[in-house]
């Protein structure tokens, strides 16, 4: 069977809505439907042989990124891989160290500390292999960039239409999630308001990213309010309203400060671009930061939201502050190699010690802090390699900079890792499955080669 480029798109984002919109996939099932899912699809890509030969021009042209990217996985099999006890003792002593006092007679061990997690983290990293490998040559044309931001955009805006009636519903337990926490906020199918605020505001990206295309594609100056009535902006201005509603009702704060940030940064790319303020991006971003935040912000009592950034305090976040200092800790102990995909839940249980001041046992298996979790997880090794990837990609998206698109393009993509960097320091959004996979289709933009026929 050889399927079309179009329907191996349409097959694409089919896999992708399924690992986003059920609670990011942060179910173990789902994670491996999801695996297999891309795995059937890129058999099914390289059965097309046009398809194929772009695949391989896509590696070809971007040799050093695949190259270190397949190394990288390889590093994290080799984490799970049984070693012998006395090369773990020479080769990672604190791993050592915690074997042996668990006084079971084996002789082979892991560098990661929970092996079957670290095995679901590997299958992630072969999916984020396959989109950076077919999502460049799919969607490779303006075109179809469009479509692929246009239904992202729709998928957010469908979301933040049934989180927002949910929660003013006092969101009732549905068929796939049992409500127990964040009763009063918008999460939809998630469980954590965070980590749906962080979905909804990459497909206002997507929304916002697809305005810029569209006026690059047709080379628009000025554009009026007929004009907009006329065109699919007015549709993707209309998403972009509800994905605003759907952000500021989950009450998150990073959710909400990275979504600012993130319309902030269209603003400054709208200033390069078209060489003054006033220009057509901006006053839609204007419009966005004053109608969609602001006004709808009062209208939906926005003095929940200012409540909890008024109350925070470093004394409030005590135990969030603990958890990241008790991580930073870790990945200390195991800095070389690091303690596995995935392990911290298993690190926090076997060395986490309960202040005095707790009433209660708890148990936390993420770090509140994208970065400290990473470099516990892959220690210096895997950071370096990953430095490696990111240089590779950073050179990609440096191409031609001086071509509107390709400057767009480095602009924004940078600025939203900027944001995310800033947002990992106080969340664990990233190591959601669903919102990796997410971000990782976002960024396979970088890699697309754009011709001059990409109309």
């Amino acid at each position: 069977m050889v399927l079309s480029k179009s329907a191996l798109q349409n097959f694409f984002l089919f896999i992708l809505t399924i690992s986003v919109s059920f609670n990011a996939s942060i179910n173990l099932l789902l994670v491996q439907i999801t695996s297999v899912g891309f795995i059937f699809f890129f058999l099914l890509c390289l059965r097309n042989s046009k398809l194929l030969e772009s695949i391989k021009k896509n590696y070809t042209d971007n040799r050093l990124f695949f190259i270190f990217y397949f190394l990288y996985i390889g590093y994290l099999i080799i984490q799970i891989i049984p070693l012998p006890l006395n090369l773990i003792e020479i080769i990672a002593p604190n791993n050592y160290e915690l074997y042996t006092s668990i006084k079971i007679d084996k002789k082979f061990w892991s560098l990661s500390v929970d092996p079957s997690n670290s095995y679901f983290g590997i299958l992630n990293s072969f999916n984020f292999f396959i989109i950076f490998l077919t999502f460049p040559v799919l969607f490779n044309r303006s075109k179809y960039l469009m479509k692929f931001l246009f239904f992202l955009c729709v998928l957010g805006f469908c979301h933040a239409i049934f989180s927002t009636y949910w929660m003013l519903l006092g969101n009732p337990s549905n068929f796939l999630i049992e409500k127990i926490h964040y009763l009063n906020a918008s999460t939809g199918f998630y469980t954590n308001r965070s980590v749906f605020g962080t979905f909804l505001f990459l497909c206002s990206f997507s929304g916002l990213y697809y305005i810029v295309i569209f006026f690059h594609k047709n080379q628009i100056l000025s554009f009026n309010f007929i004009e907009q009535i006329k065109s699919r902006i007015f549709f993707i201005r209309i998403f972009i309203i509800f994905l605003s509603i759907g952000i500021i009702t989950t009450w998150s704060r990073i959710a909400n400060f990275s979504y600012i940030l993130i319309l902030l940064s269209f603003l400054f790319y709208s200033k390069i671009s078209f060489k003054k303020f006033i220009n057509p991006l901006s006053t839609i971003i204007i419009l966005i930061l004053f109608f969609d935040i602001f006004i709808m912000a009062l209208f939906f009592g926005n003095a929940k939201l200012i409540e909890r950034v008024v109350e925070t305090s470093i004394l409030g976040e005590a135990a969030r502050l603990n958890i990241q200092s008790f991580g930073w800790a870790q990945f200390k102990n195991f800095w070389l190699f690091g303690y596995g995909n995935g392990a911290f839940g298993q690190i926090f249980k076997i060395f986490y010690i309960t202040p005095e001041i707790t009433y209660t046992n708890f148990l936390v298996t993420h770090v509140h802090s994208d970065g400290i979790e990473l470099l516990g997880e892959i220690g210096v090794f895997g950071a370096s390699l990953l430095l490696i990837i990111y240089i590779s990609y950073f050179r990609k998206i440096m191409k031609d900079i001086n071509e509107r698109k390709q400057l767009a393009r480095f602009i924004l993509l940078n600025l939203l890792l900027l944001t995310l960097f800033i947002q990992s320091l106080v969340d664990f959004s990233l190591h959601i499955p669903g919102i990796l996979i997410l971000l990782m289709t976002i960024l396979s933009i970088g890699l697309i080669n754009f011709n001059k026929d990409i109309h």
